[in-house]
């Protein structure tokens, strides 16, 4: 279902440091080594300077930020969503950690956690537009699953209650198809197919199935008899 999700990701680096922060020197000089990393696309590189930046001091919350934001870089996300959850942890009204692990929960499809992620964070900063933008998204793709189990869950109603034809088989199939669920299109088409269903040039004509022409899996199951 991903791909009917759009998200508006808003990450930022934390480049703050010296002086005016509660840090020591050395997680500071860590901080700013792995900021240019990231900015020069060496992301692994920069993980281990903000690695050590914590190691020196573990409350320096801009270095664990741009851990966070470094991990999901590097498609590391669950240790992105944890070093975020650490962030809140360390400070519960810290928007940005909200508000990007909001992001990342949506990117999952956990649409409520996102939702109160994105709540939060308004809590934090009252009519922020990235954050609104973000909770509008989480919002419509929640209702977008929601129509879609609904549907998924009245099409299977119908195959407990005509168990033995192959026409509703092949519903549950076409509504698995369109919602990009592989492996349970062919479950069912293969279910529809054994029951009778015999309208092979209509299934390969079908919009519904028309990402699937051409692969192996769907071509076998339209040839076997």
């Amino acid at each position: 279902m991903r791909r009917f999700t759009k998200l508006f990701v808003f990450w930022s680096l934390v480049f703050l440091s010296g002086p005016a922060l509660a840090g020591s020197e050395e997680a500071a000089v860590h901080n700013r080594t792995g900021a240019a990393l990231v900015e020069q696309g060496k992301t692994e590189r920069a993980i281990l300077e903000f690695q050590k930046a914590l190691a020196a001091d573990p409350g320096y919350s801009p270095a664990r930020l741009n851990l966070a934001y470094s991990y999901e870089k590097a498609g590391r996300i669950e240790e992105a969503m944890t070093t975020y959850r650490e962030a809140i942890g360390d400070q519960p009204r810290n928007f940005l950690a909200h508000n990007n692990l909001g992001v990342l929960y949506d990117q999952k499809g956990q649409y409520e956690l996102a939702i109160a992620e994105f709540e939060q964070a308004l809590s934090i900063e009252p009519g922020n537009a990235m954050a609104q933008k973000n909770l509008e998204n989480a919002k419509s793709s929640r209702a977008v699953t929601l129509a879609r189990e609904t549907q998924l869950a009245r099409a299977e109603k119908t195959v407990e209650a005509k168990p033995s034809d192959p026409r509703a088989s092949y519903a549950v199939a076409r509504l698995h198809a369109t919602y990009g669920n592989k492996d349970l299109a062919l479950q069912w088409l293969g279910k529809a197919l054994r029951q009778g269903y015999r309208d092979r040039a209509d299934v390969r004509a079908d919009p519904a199935f028309q990402h699937m022409r051409g692969e192996r899996e769907f071509e076998l199951l339209l040839l076997n008899k």
